[in-house]
């Protein structure tokens, strides 16, 4: 094969793949040079690790679209994702959503995230929809792209450049600057949880989905660069998460930030994160604990 067929095996396999914003890439041939690998969910042949991952990056999509439409899905179940094979990826991931206040009511959705770095939690979820959903056609559709380098913006200050230090205990008194969520309030507001999920999740790939299950937050303080009632439900906050983990084979108490940005048309939610130190001796310490239990049980 000449370089010029090759071009053009390539220039039409990414046509094709666009057509359906890379979400249905079914009977498409890979060429050489790379595509995107197919995963199918309902096979449950993926490994634990990444089928964890990409059920957060999920629900990173459902938050992002409840968020703009004042909805309440939730994620059901996954059908099949596509992703690049390069070590930071995009992911393209078709799921079933169910909205509680109506047991009938389900939707097949799409979301595409695409991370900018490995290691930590850094990432823009830039589309988030109901797959039958047209879109506004009087606006001009972007060029795809397969990977999305870009985020979210804010004007902030506070919400640019690198995540903050964690706030001393005089600092989080201010109750101007920060709001301290009520347990009621992180309990009925899921996304915190798997806020805490997708740092550690980002942090270790292969932590086990156990550890993630069984992460118990203590304490939790929110950051807007505003004073007034909406800090729980802002576009652009900072979460600062105290959870219960272990240090040195003991019960201590671990933190973790996350930054949220949305931008304000609502296109695009940007996720970054980090947790302070000491905590992934601590993750690995809970999983080696974990499965030393299971290993009783079976024994028993």
């Amino acid at each position: 094969m000449t370089t010029e067929e090759l071009r053009e095996r390539q220039s039409e396999y990414w046509r094709r793949v666009a057509e359906s914003d890379g979400f249905d890439v079914e009977g498409l041939v890979i060429p050489r040079g790379g595509g995107l690998i197919r995963f199918d969910c309902q096979r449950r042949n993926i490994t634990p690790p990444l089928r964890s991952l990409v059920k957060l990056y999920a629900m990173v999509g459902l938050h992002r679209y409840n968020m703009v439409k004042g909805t309440s899905f939730f994620l059901h179940s996954l059908l099949k994702f596509n992703k690049l094979t390069n070590c930071v990826s995009s992911y393209y991931i078709t799921l079933i959503a169910y909205d509680p206040k109506s047991r009938d009511l389900q939707e097949t959705f799409q979301v595409r995230i695409d991370e900018k770095t490995r290691g930590n939690l850094d990432m823009t979820c830039s589309v988030a929809r109901p797959k039958d959903e047209k879109g506004d056609l009087t606006k001009k559709k972007k060029p795809f792209s397969a990977h999305y380098h870009g985020g979210a913006l804010a004007k902030n200050v506070i919400f640019k450049g690198g995540l903050p230090d964690w706030p001393s205990d005089l600092d989080l008194s201010n109750t101007k600057r920060f709001y301290m969520v009520t347990k009621q309030e992180w309990q009925d507001s899921n996304w915190i949880f798997f806020y805490l999920q997708l740092v550690i999740c980002a942090e270790d790939r292969f932590v086990d989905e156990t550890v993630l299950d069984e992460l118990q937050i203590v304490k939790v303080a929110i950051e807007t660069g505003e004073d007034n009632d909406e800090r729980l439900n802002a576009k652009s906050a900072i979460v600062y998460i105290t959870f219960m983990g272990l240090v040195n084979g003991k019960p201590a108490e671990c933190k973790a930030i996350v930054r949220r940005v949305l931008n304000v048309n609502g296109e695009r939610l940007s996720l970054m994160g980090q947790l302070c130190g000491g905590v992934r001796l601590c993750l690995e310490k809970q999983v080696e604990i974990l499965r030393h239990k299971r290993a009783r049980m079976i024994n028993n």
